[in-house]
């Protein structure tokens, strides 16, 4: 029994602890709030997701009327280089070593 009633307090020590953690990371709103606050993420992911379209736009463009002139960018570290390989053989069906038309 002694053991069961340590072990129940230890639980229960435990879960105070996780309950006085996520207290700092939870707040209770009004639902009218909630839906304010779920209305703003959306609207900023759609903005974030506008941007991106916006960008793949500008580089189609690009590829139509720049194809040949050189474009400078940032190096891929290893990971991300063997990750854009894995990619492109995958999505693109292009081999290892493509470099571009």
């Amino acid at each position: 029994m002694q053991v069961e009633s340590q072990e129940a307090a230890e639980m229960g020590a435990w879960m105070e602890h996780k309950i006085t953690k996520a207290s700092d990371w939870l707040k209770i709103v009004t639902l009218k709030e909630l839906i304010i606050r779920k209305s703003l993420a959306r609207w900023e992911e759609g903005l974030r997701l506008a941007h991106k379209q916006w960008e793949i736009g500008e580089a189609a463009v690009r590829m139509e009327t720049m194809s040949d002139h050189p474009i400078l960018m940032l190096k891929l570290s290893d990971g991300e280089h063997k990750w854009l390989e894995a990619w492109r053989k995958r999505y693109l069906g292009q081999p290892k070593e493509f470099e571009g038309e």
